[in-house]
């Protein structure tokens, strides 16, 4: 199966880098937003980043529509909005009667399952979850979510276009957060719960991160980088899907950070406070939200411990329930998350601190 004719859906942050890697690649590419605007910025982002590489010519690969009925000869259709389920699957029930029957329905993936918005759909082998992490130019993993109805010369045909954008691609079995946000929670909410315990303040938790594990980006760093509401919204979704475990349970700073309108980089305030997108201090509101804030730190190798060890049981429970392998894990650590090694590559390396499943109880705390 041949992929040359691509169909985007929403002119957006994620469907603009899309297409303009698309069109890098001398493909041709038509983009659907039902808002004119949002296609003109699109547009002139594309032509911009094409002129600066010397391939301006090639925005004559790029249409602009507002008509579905166009996109009838697409061989793949990449939807990339931000819609609720039901309007993704009134969307796709009307893109199923306009495409052939051999066109790829390919759905922006990450935190719900897929499979739901296939319910119904004619030819349900050509449907899959594509999950290309922000920033798209720049990152090189693409997580590949397939249905249990997902054909293989699908899945290989969109193997195939990931590597030809110079992507990694992983597949993996439909489940609540793929990977990348599977990993993410532990590691965000670990950070937070250290921070709620009094053992660290932001940059002591972070700074620990990034020292004991080379890891560029601490948790919560991460979360204000990602922002605080989506992190609560990922992770309040995944945790309800995977039955509510105790071990995903969202932090209450998350939810008083978020009731403040303190959402981290975009707000200029979250677990940081920010100038012009630098990290300047730490947010002086904490202390009002965090009892013991900062009471008694721990030290790095510790911190690092706390950490990891619940990323390193998250990793072990998608590898046995959801079947994705090590190997699979510890690229999308690598490449989606940008960590210099994966959960289980640090567990090996550091046997004694994170291969236990000791852990600090609360009375250990006071």
């Amino acid at each position: 199966m041949k992929i040359e004719a691509i169909g985007i859906i929403g002119a957006n942050s994620i469907g603009t880098g899309i297409a303009e890697m698309m069109i890098n690649k001398e493909h041709q590419v038509r983009m659907y937003d039902i808002f004119k605007d949002s296609l003109k910025a699109a547009m002139s982002k594309i032509e911009w980043a094409l002129g600066k590489s010397g391939k301006r010519e090639l925005m004559a690969n790029l249409e602009l529509i507002q008509d579905m009925s166009k996109f009838e000869g697409a061989d793949i259709i990449i939807e990339a909005t931000s819609g609720t389920d039901e309007e993704r699957q009134k969307l796709l029930k009307k893109l199923a009667g306009i495409v052939r029957p051999s066109c790829i329905l390919a759905v922006s993936a990450g935190v719900s399952p897929v499979s739901p918005l296939a319910f119904d759909i004619p030819n349900p082998e050509r449907f899959i979850g594509l999950h290309f992490l922000a920033p798209v130019r720049k990152t090189r993993l693409v997580e590949l979510v397939r249905t249990d109805r997902t054909g293989d010369e699908v899945l290989e045909a969109c193997i195939n276009l990931a590597k030809e954008l110079g992507k990694t691609p992983v597949a993996i079995k439909d489940n609540p957060g793929a990977i990348v946000e599977r990993l993410l929670r532990p590691f965000i909410l670990s950070g937070i719960k250290l921070l709620e315990m009094g053992k660290g303040l932001p940059n002591e938790i972070d700074g620990a991160v990034k020292k004991v594990g080379g890891i560029p980006v601490g948790p919560l760093e991460m979360a204000d980088s990602i922002g605080i509401d989506r992190c609560l919204s990922a992770g309040e979704t995944i945790y309800g899907l995977l039955g509510k475990p105790e071990r995903l349970m969202p932090a209450n700073v998350e939810n008083r950070l978020v009731q403040y309108g303190q959402l981290g980089k975009k707000t200029t305030a979250g677990f940081y406070l920010y100038e012009d997108g630098e990290l300047v201090g730490e947010n002086p509101n904490l202390g009002s939200i965090v009892r013991y804030l900062g009471i008694k730190s721990l030290p790095q190798e510790e911190i690092f411990g706390e950490i990891m060890r619940p990323v390193i049981e998250e990793s072990k429970l998608l590898a046995s329930e959801v079947m994705a392998s090590e190997l699979d894990i510890e690229r999308t650590a690598k490449l989606g998350l940008g960590w210099p090694k994966g959960p289980f590559t640090y567990l090996r390396e550091n046997e004694s601190l994170l291969g236990g499943k000791k852990r600090i109880r609360s009375t250990e705390w006071d």
